[in-house]
């Protein structure tokens, strides 16, 4: 016959619970993780799939824009200027996701900043012109030199200016492929680069001035006579319609303007290059796409460069208001 039976120690039901409690947070956190995983995943593939479908989209606006210039060219159109249908906005067009709009902009009608190229036959007469281009926006005058040099000229002393900056570099001795360039040239600070940008274009040197399409400071840099009232006149609030040059020079002679000779022979009133802008909204993701385009006769559209992101020259008003600190002539 078997004594008493020794009772076993009561289980600690507490630690039991505790180790319940920790497995089921740590199969909640892993839940959690997966869940945040997939939705980054699928966040990335929505990203991806709409940057391709945003490509895809301004890849028709270009084919629009050129579409629109060949049109203007074979209705035998040979004046440009802000009532040309090139200067009529897309309308913002619904499509699968969101919308997308664009328009072309006419970069004969800014200063072409490879024109201060040296060894270029008209140099002289581009300097001059953005000597006072400088003026009127309230920069200084002086840089004009510092651009021809940037750009190949001088004898390379303006090279240890550079080479002193916090974060050294030499001059391009090249041409600009963008006008955003110009910030990197000595005496160009932030403030004068926003004076002049709405103004300034880079392209193919030896484009001349379209003065249909050219703002009020950039039609006052064609002489120092041109007072603030002439120009404005002349731009006509962005309405201007010059059939020729001699019809522009007739009106600046009426006015007490005389334009040198070397200057007139920059002028033209119809246009070879034109920045195509297009906006792409999709899933409230805005891309905006630009594409600078040549029109050359007889040989139709080319696309020089492309681009994705703002540009300067968009975000700033083409007849931007001359500087306070600037007595108007």
């Amino acid at each position: 016959m078997s004594g008493p039976r020794t009772p076993l120690p009561a289980r600690p039901r507490g630690v039991a619970l505790i180790v319940a409690l920790l497995v089921v947070a740590l199969a909640v956190i892993l839940l959690a993780a997966l869940l945040d995983r997939g939705e980054l995943a699928l966040a990335r593939a929505r990203n991806v799939l709409r940057g391709e479908q945003a490509q895809a989209y301004a890849g028709g606006l270009e084919a629009y824009a050129a579409q629109v210039l060949l049109r203007t060219r074979s209705e035998g159109a040979r004046v440009d200027h802000h009532g040309s249908a090139w200067n009529t906005p897309m309308p913002a067009q619904p499509v699968p996701g969101g919308f997308i709009s664009g328009r072309l902009r006419d970069l004969n009608g800014c200063f072409n900043l490879n024109n201060l190229m040296p060894g270029r036959p008209d140099l002289a007469a581009w300097q001059r012109v953005f000597r006072r281009l400088a003026l009127v926006r309230g920069a200084d005058p002086a840089l004009t030199e510092a651009l021809t040099d940037w750009l190949g000229g001088g004898a390379g002393n303006d090279e240890g200016a550079y080479l002193a900056q916090p974060v050294p570099y030499r001059p391009a001795r090249r041409a600009f492929a963008h006008a955003s360039e110009l910030r990197l040239v000595r005496g160009v600070g932030s403030d004068t680069y926003a004076r002049l940008a709405p103004y300034v274009c880079a392209l193919p040197a030896g484009t001349r001035l379209n003065v249909n399409t050219a703002g009020v400071p950039l039609l006052m840099a064609l002489a120092d006579t041109v007072t603030q009232s002439v120009a404005e006149r002349a731009w006509s609030s962005g309405q201007a319609h010059w059939s020729d040059v001699t019809a522009f020079q007739t009106f600046l002679q009426g006015a007490g303007v005389a334009l040198e000779p070397s200057t007139l022979r920059l002028l033209a009133v119809d246009s070879r290059y034109f920045l195509a802008r297009g906006q792409v909204l999709l899933d409230d993701l805005p891309f905006v796409f630009t594409s600078l385009i040549e029109y050359r006769e007889g040989a139709g559209i080319r696309v020089l460069a492309r681009s994705r992101g703002a540009d300067d020259a968009w975000e700033l008003p083409l007849a931007a208001p001359l500087p306070d600190d600037l007595a108007r002539r």
